[in-house]
């Protein structure tokens, strides 16, 4: 969907007036939201550079966390206000937008723009689909990575066997 910022008009008080540009409505699952850039998809090395304020870019990062906690709030706001009107909706956009299956669909809709983060991107799916660490988000990967170089290993079952041994399931 394209719930953009710049799609979003708002008040002096950020208060939501109107969405518009509607000709990508659709009907799909909440998971398809997410946020839109240019917010990070992931909170991991996020976090480091908002508790560093030395970090050579933490005060770009600084300003646009505090827009995603804003374009999340003024969500927030509408759901209640709906709400408040009798017309509740079957979820909540604001909750969606920070759950891992969101952000792992944000992380797969920028795959194939700059080739040099794809592998960046495929390591946070695999962190917030699995609910891994880092290193173990890239032993996974690298499991992965040799069954699929390997021809004899391609349909020999092991990945749930992988799986299974590194507690993934």
């Amino acid at each position: 969907m394209d719930l953009g910022r710049q799609n979003i008009l708002v008040d002096d008080d950020f208060n939501f007036i109107a969405i518009i540009d509607w000709e990508f409505a659709q009907t799909a699952p909440w998971q398809v939201n997410h946020y839109p850039m240019p917010f990070p998809l992931l909170g991991l090395d996020i976090e480091d550079i908002l508790r560093d304020p030395s970090h050579l870019v933490h005060k770009n990062v600084l300003r646009l966390d505090f827009s995603r906690r804003i374009y999340n709030r003024k969500f927030q706001e509408a759901e209640r206000e709906l709400e408040e009107r009798g017309r509740p909706h079957g979820g909540s956009f604001a909750d969606t937008l920070n759950k891992p299956a969101s952000r792992v669909y944000a992380c797969f809709t920028n795959l194939g723009r700059l080739p040099q983060v794809d592998a960046e991107l495929v390591r946070q799916m695999v962190q917030l689909a699995f609910g891994l660490d880092r290193d173990k988000a890239e032993e996974y990967i690298r499991k992965i990575e040799h069954r699929l170089r390997d021809p004899r290993l391609q349909y020999a079952g092991l990945e749930d066997k992988i799986c299974a041994e590194q507690g993934y399931h």
